[in-house]
């Protein structure tokens, strides 16, 4: 008798069997983002329930709506998706990161940093990707020893292997989030030690990277710096770090 019972019982993956796939649940969370007033606040719900859900397909589809959908800009809090900086899924981190515009609370700069500052190469990179996209919003100044933390994680990428995409994203990031969010004063008496790793960002393989070194190095206020922009005006081999290079020099008299 107990074995007829038990045979009732659904077996493994049953219990789940009438559940939408990741591809279903993702499709109905794109829904919602086409026009989420009309879904009203449950589905809000809906979606900041799906950044915890175990297919990364459907945490990515959520990152992106969340971050995409000006409605929900202030609607919803930024916690969330700041976690998922170091989600195990590369995708996931990146989806959240670009979605940090979500909000004009200052306090979020606060909440990446740690990540921007990361040991981790993937949950780093994430953060400077989020901590870029966050400062389009919000108005934030840096402390010095955040200046100085961050061009430490800048340096860390560098001595990395830089033909990774997480690390040039990195540096990439990391140098516009410092020009955003640093005073010019804290720049300017930066120390030889960072001042020399800005100097050589100058000749990185990403002309990004070398154009951003190029524009805060205009701020510091050394001959290290100055030195190494009248050079790179002169003989670098790109055209637009030689721009960047002038226009440093230019700014800075």
């Amino acid at each position: 008798m107990l074995r007829r019972l038990l045979s009732w019982l659904p077996g493994p993956g049953e219990a789940n069997r009438d559940r939408p796939s990741p591809e279903q649940r993702a499709d109905r969370i794109r829904e919602i983002g086409r026009d989420p007033l009309a879904h009203g606040h449950d589905a809000t719900e809906e979606v900041l329930a799906a950044l915890s859900d175990e297919s990364p397909l459907v945490r990515t589809t959520a990152a992106e709506v969340l971050g995409s959908v000006e409605v929900y800009h202030e609607l919803v809090a930024a916690d969330p998706l700041v976690d998922l900086l170091e989600d195990p899924e590369r995708r996931v981190r990146y989806a959240a990161a670009e979605a940090l515009t979500v909000t004009t609370d200052a306090t979020v700069v606060d909440d990446i940093l740690p990540y921007a500052l990361a040991d981790d190469p993937g949950v780093r990179a994430a953060g400077a990707v989020g901590l870029y996209h966050a400062l389009s919003r919000v108005t934030y100044e840096f402390t010095p020893a955040q200046v100085e933390a961050l061009l430490d994680a800048f340096a860390a990428a560098i001595e990395g292997d830089t033909t990774t995409e997480d690390n040039t994203l990195t540096r990439e990031y990391l140098l516009s989030a410092i020009d955003r969010g640093a005073a010019s004063r804290d720049l300017a008496s930066l120390d030889a030690d960072r001042t020399a790793a800005l100097v050589d960002a100058l000749d990185d393989e990403s002309i990004a990277v070398g154009g951003q070194a190029a524009a805060l190095l205009g701020h510091v206020g050394n001959e290290q710096a100055r030195a190494a922009l009248r050079d790179a005006r002169e003989s670098h081999p790109d055209e637009r770090v030689r721009n960047a290079a002038s226009e440093a020099l230019a700014d800075g008299t």
